[in-house]
């Protein structure tokens, strides 16, 4: 009896529990290494390898599922590549 009333529990808690509606973020990810492919040459190694560290952070957090919009974060990430000041590149 005790089995039953936990297995029905747990059911119950499957049941309750609220749909994942999974986010792309491989797409806006991709899109991103794609348009910092073109501009590659003019920045930095050391630069270059903190926006592939940034970008993954950004990908791991929309993969977990914590992040909503992962195209405006990667959008922010480029405008910061964008608007660094020409010695930093």
């Amino acid at each position: 009896m005790k089995q039953a009333m936990l297995g029905a529990l747990g059911l119950a808690s499957l049941a309750a529990a609220p749909s994942y509606s999974p986010i792309e973020c491989g797409k806006p990810y991709v899109a991103f290494h794609e348009r910092l492919r073109h501009r590659a040459a003019t920045i930095s190694g050391e630069r270059l390898a903190a926006f592939h560290r940034g970008s993954l952070r950004i990908f791991d957090a929309c993969d977990a599922g914590h992040l909503d919009n992962v195209e405006a974060r990667l959008v922010e990430l480029e405008i910061r590549l964008l608007s660094a000041p020409s010695h930093l590149n």
